[in-house]
């Protein structure tokens, strides 16, 4: 029988070793499209039950933009169920290291928030939350895409992707605007240089973590990168054309080297840039870096410029919730359920972490959110034209991005040619691919 790309496989345990190796987060999923459907079958719950407590792994409290919001979830549930939440707290780049050991220790009990569930999915440790989905207004496109032999790790509780905004003050004066082509593009940047010298036209990650932004330009010239049965396409003509045009704008001043997306977000905050690319979190970043008032009202999104006619694209930016299946596990979906689908938890995320949930049920109850200009016109102009990477649902996938990143990094510092060094980067990428076999 033939593979069904769209259906990923189990993987081997070689692959599996590999994935508990990884070190970095996941990218996270998102799209805009239809709902989800009833699973042919409900999810497995043989072994599973009721826990007093549960565990929840992540980097969200420990984080200042997301910290209260979650807490207050956690606080909701905790109340209405009369059972308690033991954090599990890391930084978001240990998130592969932290769940690998917890999972090879036997100590992975409870719910996952972000991070790298792929890599647990060998183990067979995660339980199947089909028959949540199939209570909740999801996206159709993305939990297809996330499902492994039909059963689904991992339930999305945002929808975004990652794209470019600006000061719409500037925008407008250098005439950058939704639909244009990547020479367009330029040719505005080109215009922004030349009215301030001081002003970084496009604050662009130019050095890692962040490199592996590279891939949605790849994507506009028409290289896939990894395909849907994991071949890498990197040094065809896309990838090269993209990488040259990305490292000539750096070249030629109009965006800056060394600059990861923490910052940027500082630099766009000061006003020293005039765009860069960002979640839809933006907006509330230029508060927490100590931008204006006028900035925070003139942010806006920009559809990324398109290359020959081909339609713009975004990569998909999310997060989302998994869970371990057996003990406790009736009592980690009530958590998962509750999270996703309570409006006043809805509605605290929205408030204080600036994160829509996916759930369109839900998103029409959070108050204000349909008044939203900036998250509105984010989901418009980015948001509906992202899409996951193929490799976003494979084990490897950090170590693929941080892979990517490294690579393009040598290729921006100038350390190698362009073609020379994606034929490298397609080679290393070749190899984490073959461990899947």
């Amino acid at each position: 029988m033939s593979h069904n790309p769209f259906q990923p496989r189990l993987v081997s345990r070689r692959k599996m070793l590999a994935g508990l190796g990884a070190l970095g987060a996941v990218s996270a999923f998102t799209v805009a499209g239809c709902s989800t459907p009833a699973p042919s079958g409900g999810p497995d719950t043989t072994g599973s039950s009721e826990t007093d407590s549960i565990k929840f792994y992540g980097n969200v409290l420990g984080e200042e933009s997301q910290k209260a919001a979650w807490q207050g979830a956690i606080d909701g549930w905790e109340s209405r169920s009369g059972k308690s939440v033991k954090p599990v707290v890391y930084p978001y780049d240990q998130a592969s290291t932290q769940l690998a050991l917890a999972a090879r220790s036997g100590d992975f009990g409870g719910v996952g928030q972000g991070g790298p569930w792929q890599v647990l999915v060998p183990t067979g440790i995660l339980a199947d939350l089909s028959e949540l989905a199939s209570h909740m207004s999801l996206p159709l496109k993305i939990i297809e895409s996330l499902r492994i032999d039909g059963k689904l790790h991992f339930l999305p509780l945002n929808a975004s992707g990652i794209g470019l905004v600006g000061d719409g003050r500037v925008a407008d004066e250098a005439g950058l605007k939704d639909g244009a082509s990547v020479e367009e593009f330029a040719a505005a940047l080109e215009r922004i240089k030349q009215q301030d010298k001081k002003l970084i036209p496009y604050a662009a990650v130019t050095k890692n973590p962040d490199l592996k932004d590279a891939v949605h330009w790849m994507w506009s010239w028409g290289s896939e990168v990894v395909t849907v049965d994991q071949r890498c396409t990197l040094g065809d003509a896309g990838s090269v054309a993209a990488i040259t045009w990305y490292k000539e704008l750096q070249d030629a001043g109009l965006t800056k080297s060394g600059v990861a997306r923490t910052d940027a977000r500082i630099l766009f905050a000061r006003g020293q840039a005039v765009l860069y690319d960002d979640a839809p979190l933006a907006a509330k970043f230029v508060r927490t870096n100590g931008g204006s008032a006028a900035l925070a009202t003139a942010i806006r999104p920009l559809q990324r410029p398109s290359v020959d006619g081909r339609p713009s694209v975004n990569r998909f930016w999310g997060s989302g919730l998994f869970c371990s299946k057996g003990k406790g596990e009736a009592t980690s979906k009530d958590f998962i359920s509750f999270v996703a689908g309570d409006v006043k938890a809805a509605t605290s995320l929205y408030e204080e972490a600036a994160l829509a949930p996916a759930d369109a049920r839900v998103a029409a109850k959070v108050a204000g959110l349909d008044k939203d200009v900036f998250q509105n016109t984010f989901r418009t102009a980015i948001a509906d034209h992202a899409r996951a990477a193929a490799w976003d649902r494979l084990p490897s996938v950090s170590q693929i991005d941080t892979a990517i990143g490294e690579g393009v990094a040598v290729i921006m510092a100038g350390q190698t040619g362009v073609q020379a060094g994606l034929n490298s980067l397609k080679r290393k990428i070749d190899d984490i691919l073959a461990q899947d076999v």
